[in-house]
């Protein structure tokens, strides 16, 4: 076999699985890219305060303004409970025997 036969075919080879492997390994590495740079921007946004990702429509504002008033209803809700509660105590504390009464029938 002739040394001038066998180095043509080792460089045709190697030009071959250089090409093929850019062929194949370049949609690879660009999904990986895309990959990393969303769980980078995941990431910051976490570390800035954020939930995640945005609901369609909605800006961070808008989410936070929301979260606050869902918060404000919360609290509303919570204070009349509680001052039914100290109503019904304070019934409690200024009839102590019609209470006991009812409690024995």
């Amino acid at each position: 076999m002739d040394m001038d036969l066998v180095v043509v075919f080792a460089f045709v080879s190697t030009i071959v699985l250089i090409i093929t492997g850019g062929i194949v390994l370049f949609p690879l590495s660009r999904k990986l890219a895309y990959f990393l740079e969303q769980a980078a921007r995941d990431r910051a946004d976490r570390l800035a305060g954020g939930v995640g990702e945005d609901l369609p429509g909605t800006a961070p504002n808008d989410r936070l303004l929301q979260t606050l008033s869902d918060l404000q209803d919360q609290v509303g809700q919570i204070a009349e409970r509680q001052a039914f509660t100290e109503q019904l105590l304070e019934r409690r504390l200024e009839n102590p025997d019609r209470e006991a009464g009812r409690l024995k029938e």
